[in-house]
């Protein structure tokens, strides 16, 4: 007779079709397979290790040319070609460059040649696989966050809080109006760093009642070389992840674990150093600020941003995001069962915010959102899994309790959704503001003087399968 499945498998598997349909659903809606703005820069350097296998930009700033405005430059001081944008998304493109290569071969894909080529370079091809790999890159960020928050938190929690904050947040315009920006590879690099960390401190099952509470046993040290290298492949997507790697080598560090913190160390050196190594060949030194060297000012400076990093209605946060207030009031409740996990998740949490907020450009440019916090989601997270788990005393106050905070989490993501809608409809009908205005302004804009049928029109014209003929500039 076969053995009975684990209900406990049984709804995780649930769970994980679940993320599936509804991740990869929604990336479909607004795929938009066009290289533009930042994302040059990565499939410049794409385009440079895939085909060139090297890290050298000459070839690429000759068959760029006529759409590098900004991405790539000649640096006077070596007279190399530089650029301020790190790699790392584009190593893990790679495989769909290839992919790209091979189905460049078939007529289907060979729509609006001169339209593709006029704006990006090269035909349809070479952005819409790439594009495929962001989404899958996006749902397994996704499930990685819901699995570590599996273990903190109860099946049907991580797997609202997992689905929530994917809408909730930049993720998912990352994942499919700009799939050429840095953030949802960062995001899958964080995610996989947690996922790790969470696995060594918490045990799948629960220790006896009076026993110690156990970490992963006899391998730890192989999950801690394993996320010293995604520690070290988030520096290499966006050099200021980096500082993710600090609280958790602080936890070791404080725990005694030198075993496990000289695994982790190697395994983020194994990566990292490829930083400071394309630094010094771009740059002439391993120890420059890049975006300094291109614009010849101070880039980093204190972080006097902060407020406006959280709290601005220009692209602050708090408010582009309200559900990551939620999730950082979850680490209050994490921080009675795991202390050093809470506290680690929180120093995560505040690194990135002050990095943030030390940058001339705390708003990022163009984009949605404060997006530079978008590789936080994982921390979000385990977070908000934490605060939808708490326990209190039954009665009355228990259900208000969670009524509250169901309507609060249903009424954050509805508002980010109407926003993000709202922005979309904004950027490409409000001429004079092309890179958006303030989150009320667009909300206005969509709710007063616009309409559901020009935003309808938008995204036939710009957005998902039925613009990818031609998705506009």
């Amino acid at each position: 007779m076969p053995k009975a499945r684990n209900p406990e498998t049984v709804k995780t598997i649930l769970a994980l079709a679940v993320l599936v349909w509804l991740v990869l659903g929604s990336c479909l809606v607004l795929d938009r397979p066009l290289v533009r703005g930042d994302g040059l820069a990565h499939f410049m350097w794409l385009d440079s290790m895939a085909r060139d296998w090297d890290l050298d930009l000459t070839n690429q700033a000759a068959k760029f040319a006529q759409v590098n405005t900004y991405q790539v430059f000649l640096n006077s001081k070596t007279g190399r070609y530089a650029s301020v944008f790190p790699f790392g998304s584009a190593l893990l493109w790679v495989p769909w460059y290839w992919l790209s290569t091979a189905a460049d071969h078939l007529p289907l894909l060979h729509v609006n040649d001169a339209y593709f080529v006029q704006h990006q370079g090269v035909t349809l091809a070479f952005s819409f696989f790439p594009m495929l790999g962001t989404n899958l890159y996006a749902l397994a960020a996704v499930v990685l966050a819901y699995l570590a928050a599996r273990r903190l938190a109860s099946h049907r929690a991580a797997l609202v809080t997992a689905l929530t904050l994917f809408w909730g947040t930049p993720l998912w315009y990352y994942a499919t109006v700009e799939p050429f920006s840095s953030h949802v590879a960062g995001t899958l690099a964080v995610s996989l760093l947690l996922y790790l960390c969470v696995r060594w401190r918490v045990p799948s099952q629960p220790a006896p009642p009076g026993h110690p509470e156990r970490s992963e046993g006899p391998h730890a040290w192989w999950l801690w070389l394993l996320a010293g290298l995604a520690a070290g492949l988030a520096a290499l997507v966006r050099w200021q992840l980096a500082l993710y790697a600090l609280p958790l080598g602080a936890v070791l560090l404080w725990k005694r674990e030198r075993r496990l913190l000289a695994s982790f160390c190697v395994g983020f050196v194994a990566l990292a150093w490829l930083v400071p190594y394309s630094w010094w060949r771009m740059f002439g030194s391993p120890w420059v600020i890049p975006a300094a060297e291109q614009n010849r000012s101070a880039f980093l400076v204190w972080p006097t941003h902060l407020g406006q990093v959280l709290f601005s209605s220009e692209k602050g946060l708090f408010v582009w995001a309200p559900l990551t207030a939620l999730a950082l009031l979850g680490l209050v409740v994490l921080y009675r069962k795991q202390r050093a996990l809470s506290l680690g998740l929180a120093a995560m949490f505040v690194l990135q915010a002050l990095i943030n907020a030390s940058v001339y450009d705390w708003w990022a440019g163009w984009g949605f959102g404060m997006r530079r916090m978008a590789e936080a989601y994982p921390v979000f997270v385990i977070g908000l899994a934490a605060l939808l788990s708490s326990r209190l005393p039954a009665g009355w106050w228990r259900r208000l309790y969670h009524s509250a905070l169901a309507l609060a989490v249903t009424a954050a993501t509805a508002y980010a959704g109407l926003l993000l809608f709202s922005h979309l409809n904004y950027i490409n009908t409000v001429l004079d503001r092309p890179q958006g205005s303030t989150a009320a302004s667009e909300i206005c804009c969509q709710v007063r003087e616009s309409s559901w049928h020009i935003t309808w029109l938008v995204m036939k014209d710009h957005y998902g399968p039925w613009a990818w003929r031609k998705p506009g500039p």
